[in-house]
């Protein structure tokens, strides 16, 4: 009879996301079937995306480095296990299977360690989860999102909803801008109009294409913001490159729930603003 061991899965694109839970369902063998959960479910082990820095945030506040597998151009400070991207399915399931049966040897010893936070842990006063080690502002960097409009407008209406989630943001306007500033950091989002206005050498489509080619470790998250978001629509935004599509007027509850996904959580007192926008 198999054994469901839950993994909680942090960070990562849909395609990413999509790619993992179907190795694995079809790869289920007697012995165990890892099931992935959502982060605030109880899990046994954690997938944590090493290129997002929310999801490592995460992972180091709760104390969950001995049970989490972090998959990225590098391994965290800490990471006890670290495999590389591209994401090879097969090479996932061994080092999860590795650290299962490190945990099994650790539960075998006489003297019991004390039980992991889980990664929805209860956030105290400060905004930490409770009883979390404080984490120097140098250790993990505020997670950090570029927006790309040629709407002044549309980037301060996004803009003020992304801050109250820890996003530390950078706008501007032209396409050749967003390169400069791709080609000298990484960005955990970036969110890309698809009309960008004739100042513009690209439109939104040609932009993720370019950095996808150009700059493929400068953005954790490709996000497509248009008026046209229709199934063909987005299914353009997808060949081109994006991870995520939505559409104007911005629907609150569709930000909330990307935002989320990756692992972000609302700083106290951040409520969401009411309704669609611009």
């Amino acid at each position: 009879m198999s054994n469901t061991c839950r993994v909680a899965l942090l960070g990562f694109n849909d395609f990413e996301r999509i790619t993992l839970a179907s190795y694995f369902r079809l790869a289920a063998r007697g012995d165990v079937v890892y099931e992935f959960v959502a982060a605030g479910d109880d899990s046994a082990f954690v997938l944590a995306d090493a290129d997002h820095a929310p999801s490592v945030q995460l992972v180091l506040a709760t104390d969950r480095q001995a049970q989490t597998l972090f998959i990225g151009s590098h391994p965290p400070a800490g990471a006890r296990a670290w495999t590389m991207r591209p994401i090879d399915p097969l090479q996932v399931a061994r080092e999860l299977d590795a650290l299962r049966l490190q945990a099994a040897g650790a539960a075998a010893q006489p003297v019991a360690a004390p039980a992991a936070a889980p990664l929805a842990a209860v956030a105290s006063r400060d905004g930490r989860p409770a009883g979390a080690p404080l984490l120097r502002p140098s250790a993990v960097p505020a997670p950090s999102a570029l927006l790309v409009d040629d709407s002044a407008i549309a980037l301060r209406f996004l803009e003020t909803r992304l801050r109250p989630w820890g996003l530390a943001v950078e706008c501007v306007g032209r396409s050749d801008r967003a390169l400069e500033r791709l080609a000298r950091r990484h960005y955990d989002f970036v969110f890309v109009d698809v009309e960008l206005g004739a100042d513009s050498e690209l439109d939104g489509l040609a932009l993720c294409q370019q950095i996808r080619r150009q700059h493929p470790l400068a953005a954790s998250t490709l996000v497509m913001v248009s008026a046209h978001h229709g199934e063909l629509d987005r299914v353009r935004g997808m060949l081109a490159g994006c991870d995520a599509y939505l559409g104007k007027p911005l629907d609150a509850a569709e930000l909330e729930r990307l935002l989320s996904r990756q692992g972000l959580r609302r700083a106290p007192g951040g409520a969401a603003a009411p309704g669609a926008g611009a």
